[in-house]
């Protein structure tokens, strides 16, 4: 398809975006270019976390994964629109294609968008307010008194000091640390997790924020992502008696690894999934898992038909009222695509 055929669908442009003088991020430039034109072009600029040290203070820093290379969806003419404006963008020539511009067609940009979001949530180390330790968590310091310093976590109740107990094994004995410790990296997750049906029902509101931010296509903050990974590394080797419970989980498997970009993960997890579904049986569990998949694929039909079957029955429990908010979430803030 020449360029000139293509002008009144949209696709995806690969385009130079060099901040001017008012330094202003490239999602602020498209929003303005957006009201001033009334337009809905689409951004995509994606990013990954580094670990860099100032002033012997270690901080995680936001980069741009593609330098200043961006992806914007639209139309040829409003495209061009936005590129003669001063807003710091500009055309990606293709010289070795037929096409003047450089275009990637939806298919070949979600599997690079599933390659981004791997990137982004990706975290070198997590915070420890950000997760929970189990007992045989083996675990990297990264800030506090010892960085470097590599134990197997033992839970006791954290001091207001900050420290945390590891068991340090120095090739002649075992020597147990009282350490200060900010921030860690999990090397190895402690074999059979305990309390599998408490960690599923405390993760569910955390991965339902995550969904929201993923079906408005936002970013997860640091604290999420970190939710999301240790959920997923502790809990894809989990074994569990109960098909039901084990249904549950592959489902939250597959969501999160999906919106954290372990597509890998994902895709496993599903098809776990897929051989359990049959043992749920509540509708207020199924009206869940119908909500989880239908954000997950984007499929606005399947929400309406989860909702339908919810919508007589009055919720008996706070997980019933939160499925029934989430679904009136979706159902009125994001409207069918062609509605």
């Amino acid at each position: 398809m020449k360029s000139e055929d293509r002008s009144a669908n949209s696709s995806w442009y690969v385009l130079n975006y060099v901040a001017g003088p008012s330094r202003k991020p490239a999602f602020r430039e498209i929003e303005q270019f957006n009201s001033a034109n009334s337009s809905s072009l689409q951004l995509f600029a994606p990013t990954y976390v580094v670990r860099e040290e100032r002033q012997g203070e270690i901080r995680m820093r936001t980069v741009s994964l593609t330098f200043h290379y961006v992806f914007v969806r639209g139309t040829l003419p409003q495209i061009k629109q936005l590129c003669i404006s001063p807003n710091g963008f500009s055309f990606l020539i293709d010289r070795s294609s037929e096409e003047r511009y450089a275009v990637i067609d939806d298919a070949r940009m979600a599997g690079f968008m599933n390659i981004a979001r791997a990137y982004r949530n990706c975290l070198p180390y997590f915070s420890l307010d950000d997760i929970d330790l189990e007992d045989g968590d083996v675990v990297e310091v990264i800030s506090g008194d010892f960085p470097g310093l590599v134990g197997t976590y033992i839970p006791r109740p954290r001091s207001n000091s900050g420290d945390i107990a590891l068991h340090v094994y120095n090739n002649v004995g075992t020597m147990a640390f009282n350490v200060k410790a900010s921030d860690v990296r999990v090397i190895e997750f402690a074999r059979n997790s305990t309390r599998a049906n408490d960690q599923i029902d405390a993760f569910m509101p955390h991965l339902l924020k995550a969904l929201r931010l993923y079906a408005a296509g936002e970013p997860l903050t640091t604290t999420l992502a970190a939710k999301l990974s240790m959920f997923c590394g502790r809990m894809e080797v989990a074994r569990l008696n109960s098909r039901k419970l084990d249904a549950r989980l592959q489902l939250m498997l597959h969501a999160a690894s999906h919106i954290i970009g372990n597509m890998a993960q994902s895709s496993a997890s599903l098809g776990r999934y897929e051989k359990l579904k049959d043992s749920v049986t509540n509708p207020w569990t199924c009206a869940a898992h119908t909500l989880v998949l239908a954000v997950i694929s984007g499929d606005h039909g399947q929400l309406a038909a989860g909702y339908e079957a919810i919508k007589a029955l009055p919720p008996a429990s706070k997980s019933h009222r939160m499925i029934a908010d989430e679904y009136a979430y979706y159902l009125t803030g994001y409207p069918a695509p062609d509605a």
